[in-house]
């Protein structure tokens, strides 16, 4: 890799960080205009970051075009992308900003739930006319984060052997490297003849794994897809 995978890990935590504090503020809160601008700029970061980690890494960049069409197919993901520019080059925020074809609307939703911390965005017509529609701005930006967590789950379960310190210490990923116990005894710096006086190799595999931190990112991935990486001792390795 030519950079850690705690970078994605680094981005998607501060994508929901901004998204989590947006959601608890009024739409009467400046604050939550710039969570937002913070929440869509860290969130574009999330696929540079995975680029940029698994850079050189056998079959990503084919993998990577499927995450390209992917996103290009997202009902959300390009307005996004769109909303981060107008951010990043212009300086526009689109939170809570109405336009005049949409008010009467917008009022109307303010007096249906006069209590509940609600943000709206203005965002085009799906159905291809040429108009634009009132959003929930809470709902869309968990809907365009959710995507970005399930390429970022996919990413990691097709290459955990790589971004996974636990799943690297495996014998199963250190034979398809050609590559011994007492070779990963080295990595992890210790001398070589401890290979030697380690416990059978399961346990000993076991032992190296015990030092290394499981899935950093479980939490999100269990919060937004109810699914999660397994861990090498939880299965058969």
């Amino acid at each position: 890799m030519a950079h850690s995978f705690g970078l994605v890990e680094d981005k998607l935590r501060e994508a929901e960080f901004f998204l989590d504090r947006m959601r608890k503020l009024s739409r009467f809160s400046i604050d939550a205009r710039y969570y937002f601008s913070a929440f869509v700029s860290a969130a574009r970061s999330v696929t540079f970051a995975l680029q940029a980690s698994l850079s050189g890494v056998d079959r990503f960049d084919s993998r990577y075009e499927v995450v390209r069409d992917q996103l290009k197919t997202d009902p959300l993901a390009p307005f996004f992308l769109e909303i981060r520019n107008d951010v990043i080059h212009a300086g526009m925020n689109p939170l809570n900003q109405v336009p005049l074809e949409h008010l009467r609307e917008y009022l109307s939703l303010q007096l249906q739930q006069p209590h509940i911390r609600s943000h709206f965005i203005i965002l085009p017509d799906t159905r291809g006319a040429d108009s634009t529609v009132l959003v929930d701005a809470v709902k869309a930006s968990m809907q365009y984060f959710t995507s970005l967590v399930s390429i970022v789950f996919d990413c990691y379960r097709r290459f955990k052997s790589v971004v996974d310190p636990r799943w690297y210490y495996t014998q199963g990923n250190f034979v398809a490297m050609g590559k011994t116990f007492e070779d990963a005894v080295v990595e992890l710096g210790f001398p070589p003849e401890w290979a030697s006086c380690a416990p059978t190799e399961p346990d000993g595999w076991r032992a190296l794994r015990s030092q290394q931190p499981r899935c950093q990112i479980n939490d999100i991935f269990q919060n937004y897809l109810g699914r999660k990486i397994a861990d090498p001792d939880d299965q058969e390795p």
